[in-house]
């Protein structure tokens, strides 16, 4: 499975946006308001939540250029960043993928949950990763994957982005377009 994987220094960014997630959790409940898993779009109104997301967008595409030998975003690109908050409060969570929104998949952890990583599974085989703070997962947008929730009090906070290429997804994640400095 091509999973790369980076530790970044985001203790500048998690510091101010794991708050402000958190406070929201709490104050405005979005998970009442959810039926089904989706996650939670982080507010563009909020000009502090925008430069963060932004620093945290920027950060992915240095690391995806440090890993692609070549590819073309399509013009149309979207730089959204989510966040997906479980705890016992709110546990949904499915197998998805991100074909529709991507080429190329990225993953920060801000807050971690022992045992409530992220799955990941191509062709029946299956690979759990046990993520740290900090760290920053790349990979195939149709590549599918399942967060595993919090089910405790604790809140297990990632923030998730694409990167819509023109390329196609099997020229793109081709091993003769990859450097190997990330591969897990």
């Amino acid at each position: 499975m091509n999973i790369f994987k980076s530790i970044e220094d985001i203790e500048h960014i998690k510091s101010q946006l794991v708050p402000m997630i958190t406070k929201c959790w709490y104050e405005e409940r979005p998970y009442m308001k959810l039926k089904e898993f989706y996650n939670i779009y982080l507010n563009e109104h909020n000009p502090i939540v925008k430069k963060l997301k932004d620093e945290l967008y920027n950060i992915f595409l240095n690391r995806v250029a440090q890993i692609f030998k070549q590819y073309t975003i399509y013009e149309k690109n979207v730089n959204t960043v989510y966040s997906y908050v479980s705890n016992k409060d709110f546990q949904n969570a499915n197998w998805h993928n991100h074909i529709k929104t991507g080429s190329i998949s990225g993953v920060f952890y801000m807050k971690c949950v022992k045992d409530k990583g992220i799955k990941f599974n191509r062709y029946g085989i299956e690979k759990y990763i046990e993520p740290k703070e900090n760290e920053l997962y790349i990979f195939p947008s149709n590549l599918n994957h399942y967060p595993i929730p919090s089910t405790s009090d604790e809140l297990r906070i990632s923030c998730n982005m694409n990167l819509m290429c023109t390329d196609h997804i099997q020229d793109l994640w081709d091993k003769k377009n990859l450097r190997e400095n990330f591969l897990m």
